[in-house]
């Protein structure tokens, strides 16, 4: 062996050649991570990023068909551990508990208990006798008193006695005002001379809200005070209607024992109400529509332009511009036979009442200021004879085809494409009817009478369906009124 071999070998430069190139830099191996107990090994193998990493059966790594191979995506998998309860710390310091006496305020006796409290006992040994933590729950009603002349005064009642009255207010004290529980407790033994009957909810009611009221308008009235807003609310709340109570449990007694038919039937009544309800919303809000259509329309601008002299100069010149782009429509005949016969007229008065002498200085200043002030109106009276002459004797416009329009549209145009449209839904419809009486959707020969003809068609075809839908209408609120009638 030479040394070049040696060289080659160990990686060394030969001799006459530079540095040694580096060595190659080892790539370093992914070390598997330390394997979760309490899983499989078919799903550990899917964790790892290789897939050969969870041991034999795992595939081969980079392989597409191996679990957890490259080809396949690794989706995150949550792993729990089994861990058991913690043990218990037995060199931690016990919680003492001390047997303490305690008294509840809530109580008028003086009752002396015993119970476990959480904490270290008093120095001196004693159980210190603490607050009970639930006096505080014990809430009772305000239950009003009187007194004998208050009662004589304002509280009797004709068919309540003063014991009968004491009776009740002990017990409203002793239930907090649970009106049930009262009724049922109620069992009052009338004495000798006193009224017997027999008391209801609503009678008790009425009688303690009665005497509330006596006695708050008695001690107004007495100390000449003026209630606050709170005692205003409390009176009108204890305004208690014996006879409206009555009403209204045996209208939720009803409400409660109707029978599924005439739960039904009232659904069905409510169903009705809506719709009748929408209809005449609807009716309200289409008259609405049609009533804003008929008047003059409002005009969403605001004068406030108009109020410099350059807004009415601008204003003069539109409105000038429109009188001369107007077209005037000429005088008919009558007007100018009308016009002619009070000239006439109007000369025969002037010629009867000037004097010979003055006669025809008047006859010369009138026929100027005649031919001043008719000068136009001669002007279209001579235009309008003329074409009236040239027009056929009434009742042969048709023969010869002449007809008179009153305003002309510019350009030319087809006469089938003026004739009016309906809605489109009720379009449809027309359109169905006149395809059976064999009428054609376009006219063959769209003439001026075929298309007036033509609409008026429309028009009774349009009316008849609506009057066919009315018709269906009524005849099914009839059937359902004598199903129900049948029923």
């Amino acid at each position: 062996m030479s040394a070049a071999d040696v060289r080659d070998m160990l990686d060394l430069p030969s001799k006459g050649q530079g540095p040694a190139r580096p060595a190659p830099k080892r790539v370093k191996t992914e070390q598997p991570g330390k394997r979760l107990d309490g899983i499989h090994r078919e799903l550990y193998a899917l964790l790892s990023s290789t897939g050969a990493a969870g041991g034999a059966g795992a595939g081969h790594a980079g392989s597409p068909g191996a679990l957890g191979g490259e080809g396949l995506m690794m989706h995150p998998i949550s792993v729990i551990e089994n861990r058991f309860k913690a043990k218990p710390n037995w060199k931690q310091k016990p919680t003492p508990w001390t047997w303490r006496k305690f008294t509840n305020e809530a109580r008028t006796d003086g009752l002396e208990l015993s119970h476990w409290v959480k904490g270290a006992p008093a120095d001196d040994g004693e159980a210190v006798a603490a607050e009970y933590p639930f006096a505080k729950f014990n809430k009772q009603v305000d239950v009003p008193a009187y007194t004998d002349d208050e009662y004589d005064e304002v509280l009797q009642d004709v068919s309540w006695s003063r014991r009968e009255t004491d009776y009740l207010f002990e017990l409203c004290r002793e239930y907090d005002l649970r009106w049930f529980v009262i009724s049922d407790r109620y069992e009052y033994q009338a004495e000798d001379g006193e009224p017997r009957s027999v008391r209801i909810l609503e009678d008790l009611k009425e009688r303690y809200y009665s005497v509330c009221r006596r006695l708050m308008e008695h001690g107004r009235d007495k100390g000449h005070v003026e209630w606050s807003s709170r005692d205003l609310e409390v009176y009108n709340a204890m305004n208690f209607n014996k006879e409206k109570e009555l009403m209204r449990k045996q209208y939720l007694e009803r409400l409660l024992s109707r029978s599924p038919a005439e739960i039904q039937e009232e659904e069905h009544l409510i169903q009705e109400y809506r719709r009748l309800e929408e209809a005449s919303q609807k009716m309200v809000t289409e008259r609405a529509e049609l009533l804003r259509l008929l008047e003059a329309p409002q005009t969403l601008k605001t004068f406030a332009q108009h109020h410099t002299s350059q807004g009415l100069a601008q204003l003069t010149s539109n409105l000038l511009a429109a009188d001369k782009n107007r077209k005037r429509r000429a005088p008919d005949m009558a007007t100018i036979q009308q016009l002619q016969l009070q000239q006439q007229q109007a000369a025969a008065q002037a010629q009867a009442s000037t004097p010979h002498g003055q006669k025809k200085h008047h006859d010369d200043k009138h026929a100027a200021a005649r031919g001043a002030a008719l000068s136009k109106a001669e002007q279209a009276q001579n235009a309008s004879v003329k074409r009236v002459a040239k027009r056929v004797p009434p009742g042969q416009e048709d023969a010869y085809g002449v007809s008179f329009h009153d305003k002309l549209v510019p350009g030319v145009f087809l006469r089938s494409t003026r004739i009016s449209t309906l809605k489109p839904a009720i379009q449809s419809k027309v359109a169905g009817v006149m395809a059976e009486l064999g009428i054609a959707p376009k006219l063959a020969m769209p003439t001026s009478k075929t298309c007036e003809r033509y609409e008026a068609i429309q028009q009774a075809v349009a009316t008849l369906l609506e009057a066919k839908k009315q018709a269906d209408k009524l005849d099914g609120e009839i059937r359902v009124l004598r199903a129900r009638k049948g029923e």
